[in-house]
C-alpha cells in the first residue's frame, strides 16, 4: 500500500463536515503527528485531486482557505485507525493487560492487531518506533510473575466486572487449601502478584487473595456488594498493602550517610520529611506508616541507614543487626 493513498485517506478523515473547516497549514500539522509529513504544496494537491472525486469544497472568501464536506454531501465514515490511535493500542496491550477483563480483551484483540499494523506501515513518523523508546520498570528485584490459571483468571475478573460473588477453592501460603466464598472487591497489582480485595461470606474484614493461589473458581447468582465506606484509593493510601504493624503513624529518626540519603532529596519519605546534615552524615526526621514495608525498606540499605528512634524500631534493627552478625560469622 503506498504512503501516497494512506496520506490521502487520512486527509479525508480529517477534513471535518460543513460548517467547519480546516485550512491547509492545519492539515498538515496534523498530517505529520499521524506519521504523514508532507508539504504544504502536496497537499494543495492532493485536495484538488480528492476533490474531482469525493464532495470536498473549499471556501476562498477569506485567507486562510478552509476545507469540508460539502454541505449537502452524504458524507461516509472513513474507517481506519489513525497512527495516534494505534500507538493507545499498543501501549495498551503492552502495559493494561493485567488489569483488562478477559472478555474485554477478546473484544479488544483485533484492534491490537490492526494497531501493529497501522504503527509497521506507518512511514517516517514520530510515532513509529515510540513502542521501542519506553519502558516501565518496577523498583527494586524483578521477580517473575506469579502464575494464574487462564480459568481462574477469567472468572475471577467476570465475577468482579459483573458484581458476582463466587466459590474458590484457595491455598493459603501456610496451611491446608479452604473453600471460601468470596465476596469480590477490587483488584491491585503488586510486586507481580495480583491481589483480589474480597471479603469472605457476609463479614465485612477485608482480605487479599492472591490469584496464584487460587484452584478453583465457581460463580454465584449472588450479587457482590462493597462494604459500606469502602474506597480503594482510601484503603490504599492507608497502607493496607504496605502490611501495617500498628495503626498509629510512626515519627521515624534515621541517620543515613550522605549518597545513600541522595534520593531522599529528591524523592521524600513523606510531606513533613526533614533532612539535616551533619558530621555522621544526613539525619532524617519524617512520620510514616508503621508497616512491614517501611522495615524492609530500611533493611535494603544495610549498613546505610542507622535507626535512631522510636526506641522500640531501634532495639528492633538492632536485635536483626546481632542475629545477621552471628549468621556471617558460622
Amino acid at each position: 500500500m503506498s504512503d501516497t493513498f494512506l496520506r490521502q485517506w487520512a486527509m479525508l478523515r480529517l477534513v471535518p463536515r460543513h460548517p467547519s473547516k480546516i485550512d491547509t497549514t492545519s492539515l498538515q500539522q496534523a498530517l505529520a503527528e499521524e506519521g504523514f509529513p508532507t508539504h504544504a504544496r502536496t497537499i494543495q494537491r492532493d485536495l484538488q485531486t480528492l476533490s474531482a472525486v469525493f464532495p470536498l469544497v473549499v471556501d476562498e472568501r477569506e485567507k486562510p482557505f478552509g476545507w469540508s464536506w460539502a454541505k449537502d454531501a452524504k458524507v461516509m465514515d472513513i474507517p481506519g485507525m489513525t497512527p495516534p490511535h494505534a500507538l493507545a493500542f499498543r501501549l495498551a496491550e503492552s502495559y493494561l493487560s493485567e488489569l483488562i477483563p478477559p472478555s474485554v480483551t477478546q473484544y479488544l484483540a483485533p484492534h491490537f492487531q490492526r494497531a501493529r499494523e497501522v504503527l509497521r506501515h506507518t512511514p517516517l513518523g514520530s510515532l513509529k518506533h515510540w513502542t521501542e523508546k519506553v519502558r516501565i520498570l518496577p523498583r527494586g528485584l524483578q521477580l517473575q510473575p506469579a502464575q494464574i490459571d487462564s480459568m481462574v483468571q477469567h472468572n475471577v475478573y467476570e465475577a468482579l466486572l459483573t458484581k458476582q460473588r463466587f466459590n474458590a477453592r484457595y491455598q493459603p501460603r501456610e496451611g491446608q487449601q479452604a473453600d471460601y466464598e468470596v465476596n469480590p472487591i477490587a483488584l491491585v497489582i503488586r510486586h507481580g502478584v495480583t491481589y483480589l480485595v474480597a471479603t469472605l461470606w457476609d463479614y465485612d474484614d477485608v482480605k487479599h487473595l492472591a490469584l496464584h493461589r487460587m484452584r478453583q473458581v465457581d460463580l454465584l447468582d449472588t450479587p457482590s456488594r462493597k462494604p459500606d465506606g469502602f474506597e480503594l484509593d482510601q484503603y490504599l493510601a492507608s497502607g493496607a498493602f504496605g502490611y501495617p504493624v500498628s495503626q498509629k503513624p510512626l515519627r521515624l529518626h534515621a541517620r543515613f550517610d550522605a549518597g545513600t540519603a541522595k534520593h531522599l532529596y529528591e524523592t521524600p519519605l513523606s510531606d513533613d520529611q526533614v533532612l539535616k546534615v551533619d558530621e555522621d552524615g544526613v539525619y532524617l526526621q519524617a512520620t510514616v506508616t508503621d508497616s512491614s514495608e517501611l522495615r524492609w525498606w530500611l533493611l535494603g540499605f544495610g549498613d546505610g541507614v542507622e535507626v535512631i528512634a522510636p526506641k522500640v524500631l531501634r532495639e528492633e534493627f538492632a536485635a536483626i543487626a546481632n542475629r545477621l552478625a552471628r549468621q556471617y560469622r558460622r
